[in-house]
C-alpha cells in the first residue's frame, strides 16, 4: 500500500500585523464610554503555505523510505486519549493524543486541557480516561487501557497520565504486562530532547490522531504526521520562559496533546490549542522543557492525582466566564521590541512593566474560534481614558485560528505617554480578553476586597450553599482589585491551624478586578473545627480567613 498523503487545508494566516500611529489622548477626566472605533485593521497577507499531512506509516516510496521508516518508528509512541462520561451520548467528552514517555510503569505526556476534570463551576465532567493504542504503526487504534492523572500543571497546561491497567474485557496477551500498568503493547518511550536548543527555521514533525467526529460517527483515526519549520517563540512575560513554539501548520483537533519531534527524533514539544475545541485547529507547541519537573513528579509519585480547584477565567484578562460559543482569545502579551523579517513578525523583550520613554509598545494575542464576518474590536485605554484614534473595529476574516500582532507607535519622538495602557479585545459584542502594560509607572499590588465560603459557586460568583458537614467540596470566593499584574496563584487550607492542603501553583488570568474562587475537594465531608483558606499571588499572601464547622 502506497503512503497516503493528504493536503492539509489552509485554515488561517499566522499573523495579522500593522502599525497604528495616532494622536494619543492622555486626558484626566472620568473614564470614557467605549465607542465603536472606526479605523479598520488591515489584515496582512497570508504567511502560511499548505502543509502535507500523511499517514505515519505505510509502504515507502524509494526516495522517501528513510523518512517514512523514521515516522513509523516515532508513531509507535503515540496514543489516542478519550475522556468519557458514560451518561452522555456519545460518551466521549474530549479526545486527543499523547506520547509514551516511560514504559514501566507506563506514563503518557499530553495536554492538560484534554484531561482537566472540572468545569468552570468545579463540577466533574467525566468518569474515566481511556487510552487507545495501535499495535501496528499506521493501523487504527483501539481502546485498550484506563489511565489516571499522575501529574498536572495548569501553568504549562501539560499533564502526565499513569496507565492503570486494561479496560475490563480486554484480556492481556501472552507476555504483555499492560494489565498491571506495564508496557502499552510494546509502545516504546519517546526520547526527550532539549526544546531550548531549537531555533527559528528548524524542522519539526508533529504527530497525532485526526480526532473523533463529535456525532460519534466512525472516522479513520490512524496516526498522522505533518512536517513544519519552527516559525518563532512566544515568551510568557510573567516568567521570561519560552511558553509557546509557533509553526505554520494547522492540524485537526485530535492532534492536541500529540508529540512534536526534532530532526533527530527527540521529543521537543506537545501540540496544543489555547482552549479545547473540536472546531479549532491545533497549531501551537508547548516546549518540552516546561514538562521536566512534571515528568519527574509523575515518575516519583502515584496515580489518581486530581488538579486544583480554581476558577479558570475562560476569558483571560478578566474574571468573566466563557460565553460557551467556542471563541477563545488568549491574554495579550506586550513586548518592547519587534522584528519583521521574511514575512513574519517576531516580538522580543516581553514584559508587563516598561521604562519611561519607551518608543513603541508591541503586542500580540491568539484568537481561536472567531467566525468569519464577526465584529472584532481592539479597544485601548490610557489611565482609564478611552483612546478612540488608537482603537480599531474590523470584520474578522482570518479563519478559526490566528496570531494577531501589532504595535502602538507615537507621532511624538518621545514615544507613547507614560501610564497604564489597557487593551481589551472584543468579539461578537463580548469582552474576550484584556491585559495591561505599565509604562514608566509601578503596577499596583493585588488585594482581596471580600471573601465568602460555600459548597458551590453560582453563575454570579456567589456561594450556592453554606459549608456543611457532608460537603464534598468547599470554595473560597473572593473579590479582588489590582490583579492585572499578578501572574500566579496558590492557596493553603488549614484545619485548627494545621496545614491540610497546599495547592500547586496555577496561572492567574483574572485581570485588574473582579471575583475569583479556589476550592478543596472534601469527599469525606468537613470535620468539626476552624477551616481557613490562605490565598497568595506571586508569593504574597492576600488573605487568610475561614469559617467554623460545628
Amino acid at each position: 500500500m502506497r503512503a497516503v498523503r493528504w493536503l492539509l487545508v489552509l485554515l488561517a494566516p499566522l499573523a495579522l500585523a500593522c502599525d497604528r500611529t495616532a494622536e494619543l489622548i492622555p486626558g484626566s477626566g472620568p473614564e470614557a464610554t467605549p465607542a465603536p472605533a472606526s479605523t479598520p485593521a488591515a489584515p496582512g497577507a497570508p504567511l502560511l503555505a499548505p502543509a502535507t499531512l500523511r499517514l505515519a506509516a505505510g509502504e515507502a516510496e524509494p526516495e522517501a523510505a528513510d523518512g517514512l521508516d523514521a515516522d513509523a518508528d516515532l508513531a509507535r509512541s503515540v496514543v489516542q486519549i478519550q475522556v468519557v462520561d458514560e451518561g452522555r451520548v456519545p460518551p466521549v467528552v474530549r479526545d486527543g493524543s499523547g506520547v509514551v514517555i516511560a514504559g514501566e510503569p507506563a506514563l503518557i505526556l499530553t495536554s492538560a486541557l484534554l484531561v482537566a476534570p472540572w468545569d468552570a463551576e468545579g463540577e466533574p465532567v467525566y468518569d474515566a480516561i481511556l487510552v487507545a493504542t495501535s499495535p501496528v504503526p499506521g493501523g487504527e487504534p483501539r481502546l485498550t487501557h484506563e489511565a489516571s492523572l499522575a501529574a498536572y500543571d495548569p501553568v504549562s497546561e501539560l499533564a502526565v497520565l499513569r496507565v492503570e491497567g486494561r479496560i475490563p474485557g480486554e484480556g492481556a496477551e501472552d507476555g504483555d504486562s499492560a494489565n498491571t500498568g506495564g508496557p502499552l503493547l510494546g509502545a516504546p518511550a519517546a526520547e526527550v530532547g532539549d526544546s531550548a536548543a531549537l531555533k527559528r527555521g528548524d524542522g519539526v514533525r508533529l504527530f497525532g490522531h485526526p480526532g473523533l467526529n463529535p456525532s460519534g460517527a466512525p472516522t479513520p483515526q490512524a496516526v498522522m504526521v505533518a512536517e513544519a519549520a519552527l516559525a518563532g517563540v512566544r515568551v510568557d512575560p510573567a516568567t521570561g520562559e519560552a511558553a509557546w513554539l509557533t509553526t505554520a501548520v494547522r492540524l485537526p483537533h485530535g492532534a492536541a496533546g500529540g508529540p512534536v519531534f526534532n530532526g533527530a527524533g527527540e521529543l521537543v514539544g506537545i501540540a496544543a490549542q489555547i482552549a479545547y475545541s473540536v472546531a479549532a485547529p491545533v497549531a501551537f507547541v508547548r516546549p518540552i522543557d516546561l514538562a521536566a519537573a512534571l515528568i519527574e513528579e509523575a515518575r516519583a509519585g502515584g496515580g489518581g492525582l486530581q488538579p486544583p480547584l480554581a476558577h479558570p477565567a475562560p476569558s483571560p484578562g478578566t474574571s468573566l466566564r466563557g460565553a460557551g460559543d467556542g471563541v477563545a482569545i488568549g491574554m495579550p502579551f506586550f513586548a518592547g521590541e519587534a522584528l519583521d523579517e521574511d514575512g513574519a513578525r517576531t516580538l522580543f523583550d516581553y514584559a508587563r512593566v516598561f521604562p519611561a520613554g519607551a518608543n513603541e509598545l508591541h503586542y500580540e494575542f491568539v484568537a481561536q474560534g472567531i467566525p468569519n464576518g464577526a465584529t472584532v474590536q481592539e479597544l485601548w485605554y490610557l489611565d482609564g481614558v478611552f483612546q478612540d484614534d488608537l482603537s480599531a473595529t474590523y470584520n474578522w476574516d482570518l479563519g478559526p485560528l490566528a496570531l494577531v500582532s501589532d504595535s502602538l507607535a507615537s507621532l511624538n519622538p518621545a514615544g507613547p505617554p507614560d501610564g497604564v495602557w489597557r487593551l481589551e479585545v472584543w468579539a461578537d459584542g463580548l469582552l474576550r480578553a484584556a491585559s495591561q502594560a505599565y509604562l514608566g509607572v509601578a503596577p499596583p499590588s493585588m488585594r482581596v476586597t471580600s471573601i465568602e465560603f460555600g459548597e458551590g459557586v453560582s453563575a454570579t460568583f456567589a456561594p450556592t450553599a453554606l459549608p456543611s458537614a457532608d460537603a464534598e467540596r468547599v470554595f473560597a470566593i473572593f473579590g479582588y482589585a489590582g490583579g492585572a499584574n499578578a501572574s500566579r496563584l496558590l492557596w493553603n487550607v488549614y484545619l485548627d491551624g494545621e496545614l491540610l492542603y497546599r495547592s500547586p501553583t496555577v496561572p492567574w488570568r483574572g485581570g485588574e478586578r473582579g471575583t475569583g474562587w479556589v476550592g478543596l475537594q472534601t469527599p469525606d465531608g468537613l470535620a468539626s473545627g476552624y477551616w481557613e483558606f490562605e490565598i497568595a499571588a506571586d508569593g504574597d499572601v492576600l488573605v487568610r480567613d475561614g469559617f467554623r464547622m460545628p
